[in-house]
Parts: C-alpha cells; sequence; structure tokens
C-alpha cells in the first residue's frame, strides 16, 4: 500500500502542464508531428512555490500528419526555447466539451541521433575494419537480447537477478565470439568474464539486500511499480541493472588479458605459466587502475544532477551518502570495481595455464593445438 501511495504523490507531483483532476475531463487523441511557424510570445513566468522563474513561449504551429494535417494551430510551451523552423511533436486533446487544443510534448531529434550514430558506426569502421564491423553485430544482437528477451522476462515476472544473470552470459558469448571469433582467447575470456559475474553477482546481491535497498531511488522505478500494480521485484531489478552495466568494462579487461599472455608466449615460447602471469598481471594492475576510475566517473558523470543536488543540501556528508539514491550508485561503483579486479587475474591465469605450452607465432594472435616441449 505504501508503494501505491508514494507512486501517486510521485505522478501528481511531476505530471508535466496537466494535473490529475484535469486528467479526467480531457481525452487523449494522438501524437503529431509539427513545425513552429512562428514565435508570437515570448516571456518570464514564475514557478509557483519557488523563486525561480520559467520562458514561456506562445506558437503558430503546423500539423505535419494525423487527422489535423495541414492546420495551423496556436499553443504555448514553457519546457524547452524553440525557434522558427523547429520540429516538434504536439499532443492533440479533447476536453469535456469538445474543446480541441494541443500542448508541446517534445523536440524532434531523431534526425540528429541518426547522424550521430552515423558518424559513430563510420569511426568504427574505418578505424577497425572488418573486427569493427563484427564488434557493430555483436552490439546490435547484444542491444536486441536485452530489449526482445530481457525486458519481457522482466516484465513477465521472471527472477530479475536470474534472467539477468542469463541474458548477460549470452550477451558476453555473443561479444565475444562475434567479435574476436571462436578461439582459446576468446573462450578463455568468456570463462574468466562469467566467473567474475557470478562472484560479483553474489556480492552484489548481499550488499542490496544487507543495506536494504528498495529499488525506488529513481521517479522511473516509481512510475513502473505504478504501472505494473505492484508485480515486479525491484530489488531484484537493481541487482539485475548491477550485472548488465558490469559486462561492458568485464568484457574489455578479460578479452585484453587473454591477449597479452598470448603475445608474452609469442615473444618468448620458454616462458614458463608462472612468468606469464606474472608480466600479464603487471599490465592488469595498470589497466584495472584506469578502468575503475573510469567506472567510477561514467557513474558520477550519469548522476551529476543528483551531485550537485546534495552538494547544495544542508544535510550532513555522512546523512547523504546514506540516502538510498545515492548508496544504490556507491553500490553500483564499488561492486563493478571489483568485479574488475576480480576478472584479471581469473582471466590471466588459465590463459597463463592453456598457453604455457602452446606454439604461438609472435604478432598472429594465432596459437596451435600441439604442446611445444623443451629438450
Amino acid at each position: 500500500m505504501k508503494r501505491y501511495v508514494l507512486g501517486i504523490l510521485a505522478l501528481l507531483w511531476v505530471l508535466p502542464g496537466v494535473g490529475l483532476a484535469q486528467e479526467v475531463h480531457q481525452e487523449w487523441q494522438e501524437t503529431v508531428r509539427g513545425e513552429v511557424l512562428e514565435v508570437t510570445a515570448q516571456y518570464e513566468r514564475d514557478i509557483m512555490g519557488t523563486d525561480a522563474t520559467t520562458t514561456v513561449q506562445e506558437l503558430r504551429v503546423q500539423i505535419m500528419d494525423g487527422e489535423r494535417s495541414g492546420e495551423v494551430v496556436r499553443l504555448e510551451n514553457d519546457l524547452v526555447v524553440l525557434d522558427k523552423g523547429d520540429a516538434i511533436f504536439v499532443d492533440r486533446l479533447i476536453s469535456i466539451d469538445d474543446t480541441e487544443y494541443y500542448l508541446f510534448k517534445d523536440v524532434e531529434r531523431r534526425p540528429q541521433l541518426i547522424y550521430l550514430t552515423g558518424f559513430f558506426v563510420l569511426m568504427v569502421l574505418l578505424f577497425a575494419g572488418w573486427q569493427g564491423a563484427r564488434a557493430l553485430i555483436s552490439l546490435s544482437i547484444s542491444v536486441g537480447a536485452i530489449l526482445l528477451l530481457l525486458v519481457p522476462a522482466l516484465l513477465a515476472g521472471y527472477s530479475p537477478a536470474l534472467t539477468s544473470l542469463g541474458i548477460a552470459a549470452l550477451i558476453l558469448a555473443v561479444t565475444l565470439f562475434i567479435t574476436h571469433g571462436i578461439n582459446a582467447r576468446s573462450v578463455i575470456a568468456f570463462i574468466g568474464t562469467l566467473s567474475a559475474v557470478a562472484v560479483t553477482c553474489a556480492i552484489a546481491a548481499w550488499s542490496v539486500s544487507a543495506m536494504r535497498l528498495t529499488g525506488f531511488a529513481s521517479d522511473a522505478s516509481v512510475f513502473l511499480n505504478f504501472s505494473t500494480g505492484g508485480t515486479l521485484d525491484f530489488t531484484g531489478l537493481l541487482l539485475g541493472s548491477i550485472i548488465i552495466g558490469l559486462l561492458g568494462v568485464l568484457d574489455d579487461v578479460s578479452i585484453t588479458q587473454a591477449s597479452v599472455v598470448q603475445e608474452l608466449r609469442g615473444a618468448n615460447q620458454e616462458l614458463p605459466w608462472l612468468q606469464l602471469y606474472t608480466r600479464a598481471i603487471r599490465v592488469g594492475r595498470d589497466h584495472v587502475g584506469s578502468l575503475v576510475n573510469t567506472l567510477a566517473l561514467a557513474y558520477v558523470g550519469a548522476a551529476l544532477p543528483l551531485v550537485l543536488l546534495f552538494a547544495r543540501a544542508d544535510s550532513a556528508l555522512g546523512l547523504t551518502l546514506n540516502q538510498e539514491v545515492v548508496a544504490v550508485e556507491i553500490v553500483r561503483i564499488v561492486v563493478g570495481s571489483i568485479g574488475l579486479i576480480l576478472a584479471v587475474p581469473l582471466t590471466t591465469v588459465m590463459a597463463a595455464w592453456y598457453f604455457k605450452d602452446k606454439d604461438v607465432e609472435r604478432g598472429s594472435g594465432h596459437s596451435h593445438g600441439h604442446a611445444h616441449h623443451h629438450h
């Protein structure tokens, strides 16, 4: 019951522009594309209950599709400053007395997203060639696995932690074997990464349980709980998000360590497995040092508005860190870093043991299956 009450309160608080009382007396018809023909007025308006103001624009907009395509309508916008010629989306609504009106919904961003993605794909292909193409294919399959397998399974009520772990294994296999091929190096990286993920998952499960993390640190979780009638396990979803978030970095460090061992063996066929391990682990330490920093900065960067909000708060640092919304991000960083630290020795020791008696051509990236004996 507490979850439902919180959900309703949050919904009332953040619904933009249209209160719940109004919602009862209007019916949404469609979301359509529009083009700003003219900004007829622009002024500042006080935001009730605060000292802040917002910029309000009165617009003439031409509707580009839907039942009213070609018509010109007037509407008010206080979300983002628009200019003549901007492509936007608007909601067409009909009130209880059959009055039709429009509300600004969002800016059209899809062309820019396509250009940016196209530039990314071009850079990958130019720099990495066929290897880059394989990486893009594996990335597409990974995203597809999350959208088409993980998301429906979670919404259907399957265990978030176990489902995420299973999908993580699938994504890991796809990423490693399509990008790097099925060979000793990628198999070792797969086993090492999956082992690290499994151990890290256990640590994350303990952390979430011991700290009584509910998974309701974000507004999105509250709304999702409200829309699904409280049927989802949000503690498990938090655990699943930590597991999926780990994959990219662990995959990177594991394949690097396996490659380092293989190249060391190729450079000196006389190195015993302990020497292979100790030399490769030195590279691993440097790699982990930079990746832990990268991981922490990525999470802090994503949560920067939250960091600034708490920096402005009057509460003590200890109390701020204790709040779930902050504690969750700390758990992500720390658990992710533990996973990195585990993946390096696990992968390195397996690679060193495997390559210790293999002939590896220098710089070839391939090993021969027969043993190399010393005489």
